[in-house]
């Protein structure tokens, strides 16, 4: 039996769940599209792209993209779509004469220093939008891994570019250890990184980097407590750093994503990783690297008193070094010192 069609007017746009009312709040997550405000530069409701996604609201926005939930026509099922738009660089095209033109992407052109490097601009927008969609076709490979948010479609549009992945049921670790009083024990950190850091190094084996990791980026799934890598919007092959725009996440990021020409690596990701590791058991953000390498000021989790083995707190102590060449140079190697597998 085929999957049963669905009317895109009865679906909540906050949560995809089909409504007996259509137009009056979700029972189900309190969601009211009369009260929706549209944040800026995104898509609205229902909008549908690529002939079989329905958008609904948007689920978050970040340095490189924008998600929003959506509904599959063709599985019948919720998914998360991703839009490439690095919003140093992007707008949504409001001056167009046609519906259809105001959906577009186009690049910040209303400034002087924008217009002097209008050329530079432009060709690092569309170097992004094609390692975009490159790494959605590599991530695609690790579909169903545990660990991993699943890739399961990519397409350009609207003068820019979507990837379709499969919709997590679940909390982000950073509200989890919010809900938990602020901090977790190191077990249980460790415990549910597992997989995590088990498919990171199956991605880094594909010189796929991730670039964008904290614990707002690792979903806990409502039904299990299986930790998912999410949003991989700012990731790009390591080695290829022209023009690589300069977006990212003070207290998480290391030295080397601050500079354009940056050397960026898995020991990039191993700084990510462990900066998030140090903040989900401390409940503190470490400070940005460059301030850090001026005059840090971060201490061992067991003076910040963590009940963490010495074993643990030497491994997350070195992969937070500054300098790259002090980390781990690959999560394997981390992989091994936290769970000696």
């Amino acid at each position: 039996m085929g999957k049963r069609l669905v009317n895109p007017d009865s679906l909540c746009m906050g949560c995809m769940t089909e409504l007996q009312w259509p137009g009056m709040p979700c029972p189900k997550c309190g969601f009211d599209i009369r009260k929706y405000q549209k944040p800026k530069n995104s898509l609205p409701p229902y909008e549908i792209l690529n002939g079989k996604y329905l958008l609904g609201r948007v689920l978050g926005i970040g340095g490189f993209g924008i998600t929003y939930i959506a509904w599959d026509f063709y599985q019948a099922k919720r998914v998360c779509v991703k839009e490439y738009f690095p919003r140093e660089i992007a707008v949504r095209n409001i001056y167009g004469h046609t519906y259809s033109e105001q959906l577009s992407v186009s690049l910040l052109c209303n400034t002087e220093t924008y217009t002097q490097h209008w050329d530079k601009i432009q060709s690092a927008y569309m170097k992004g939008l094609e390692a975009y969609i490159k790494e959605a076709e590599n991530l695609s490979r690790y579909y169903l891994m545990p660990g991993i948010v699943s890739v399961r479609d990519f397409f350009y549009g609207n003068s820019t570019a979507y990837i379709v992945m499969e919709y997590i049921d679940g909390i982000d670790m950073k509200q989890y250890a919010k809900l938990r009083g602020g901090r977790l024990k190191p077990e249980e950190v460790i415990s549910l990184l597992k997989d995590v850091l088990k498919a990171l190094q199956a991605v880094h084996e594909d010189n796929i980097i991730h670039r964008d990791i904290s614990p707002d980026n690792i979903m806990l799934t409502r039904k299990d407590m299986h930790a998912v890598l999410i949003d991989f919007g700012a990731a790009r092959t390591y080695g290829n750093s022209e023009n690589a725009p300069v977006l990212l996440k003070h207290g998480y990021a290391p030295i080397e994503q601050y500079k354009r020409d940056g050397n960026q690596g898995p020991w990039t990701d191993v700084y990510s990783m462990c900066a998030s590791m140090y903040f989900l058991m401390s409940g503190i953000r470490i400070p940005p690297s460059p301030e850090r390498q001026k005059h840090d000021t971060v201490q061992r989790l067991q003076v910040m008193g963590v009940p963490i083995s010495d074993e643990w707190d030497l491994a997350i102590c070195k992969g937070l070094s500054i300098e790259p060449e002090n980390r781990y140079q690959s999560i394997r190697e981390l992989y091994q010192d936290l769970y000696h597998e």
